[in-house]
């Protein structure tokens, strides 16, 4: 009998191993048709906000803390390094919100501390097991801070440009690079598509393409118009990306609207495409098409109500993405999508994961198939997107 049991056990686990996961229930959440659950890392629990990969390196920040992990195996990433908050010049708050924007080449880090203080924090990460914080900065702490030119400057949010030629010893350059570009009613976020070309994600504004490689001298590109701005019961421009150094056909654009409990399509902060194709001549990106998400039944991958809102967030490209291709995004208590942009722009749903008392607040495609979900709540949840 014994000898049965163990060949009944060995042909489930090789049929296991052949047979894809299927949807439903997994231990971390409810997942679709082409989104397997992988594992789990509960190092950064609580608060983990964002992140950014270098070469085998991923650098996350939360509320509290900077860890630095190896994925040479994505599938299960190590903690090498670790620092808390507070630990720099007498006075440093243990708490420092928060950093959405990881900004680093994996030498320095940049920590944008918008509260309790207004400081940005400098930290040495050559050593990926002993981080440490090398200056401070008052009075620089946007709500997002920005490397560009390989992190020999920083480009605030808020409107701060910082000299960081020599990172222990950091200069406000110009208080605020807005006034040079026309942004009169703030910014969320900046992100370098190519070396000094950025993509401003602008509050109420347009969004716009800005030639930085001067960066005290700033040239608008393009604008792309918010089709429901803030002022209008809408949403703001959060962040966005410009796929393959600018060349794409397509600005991805997501949008943000905090603190809705139930979902409003016209209103919440969507997904957004832009065409890009004409830019150079007319100055302008228009919209193609926009994409938002309503409430369920949480196992028709939709969460009832929403806490921190029914907005997306942070999101990325597959690393094959090109004129189209697929895009995974945080979606806070909708937890990751991932979604389809077609060769017109279009954009539709593949699958999604749905976690467990979740809030994700970023999704980072590593490689063509794995995807890191950090999540407010419960740290990172590790996916595998399979579909098609």
């Amino acid at each position: 009998m014994k000898k049965v049991l163990l060949a009944f056990f060995a042909l489930t686990l090789v049929a296991g191993a052949l047979v894809p996961a299927q949807a439903g229930p997994t231990p971390g959440g409810i997942t679709s048709d082409g989104v397997e659950y992988v594992n789990f890392v509960p190092f950064d629990q609580a608060t983990s906000t964002g992140a950014t990969i270098v070469g085998k390196y991923m650098y996350l920040t939360s509320w509290k803390n900077l860890s630095i992990y190896d994925i040479s195996d994505p599938e299960a990433p190590a903690r090498t390094g670790f620092a808390e908050w507070g630990t720099g010049k007498p006075g440093d708050s243990p708490f420092e919100f928060e950093n959405e924007q990881v900004a680093t080449n994996g030498k320095i880090l940049l920590m944008s501390e918008s509260l309790p203080n207004n400081i940005l924090h400098i930290w040495d990460v050559e050593d990926k097991t002993n981080p440490v914080e090398i200056a401070t900065l008052d009075g620089a702490g946007d709500h997002t801070a920005s490397c560009i030119l390989d992190c020999r400057w920083s480009v605030g949010s808020d409107g701060t440009l910082v000299d960081l030629k020599d990172p222990a010893k950091p200069v406000v350059q110009k208080k605020s690079w807005h006034d040079s570009v026309g942004i009169k009613q703030g910014a969320h976020d900046v992100w370098e598509y190519k070396p000094g070309f950025i993509l401003v994600s602008t509050l109420e504004e347009p969004f716009m393409a800005v030639d930085m490689r001067n960066p005290l001298k700033p040239k608008v590109l393009g604008y792309g118009v918010n089709p429901r701005p803030r002022s209008q019961g809408g949403f703001l421009f959060h962040s966005g990306l410009w796929p393959n150094g600018g060349k794409d056909n397509f600005v991805l654009m997501q949008g943000e609207d905090n603190a809705n409990p139930r979902c409003d399509k016209t209103a919440n902060g969507p997904f957004m495409t832009f065409d890009a194709r004409t830019v150079n001549k007319d100055h302008t990106f228009r919209l193609i098409d926009r994409y938002a998400l309503d409430n369920g039944t949480f196992t028709d991958g939709k969460p009832p109500v929403n806490g921190l809102g029914c907005s997306a967030h942070w999101f990325t490209t597959q690393p094959s993405y090109s004129n189209g291709g697929i895009v995974a995004v945080a979606w806070y208590e909708h937890g990751t999508r991932f979604l389809n942009v077609t060769d017109s722009g279009k954009i539709e749903e593949k699958g999604w994961f749905l976690p467990y008392g979740g809030s994700t607040s970023a999704a980072y495609f590593v490689n063509k198939e794995i995807v890191y979900a950090v999540d407010y709540t419960r740290g990172i949840d590790i996916l595998r997107w399979v579909g098609k």
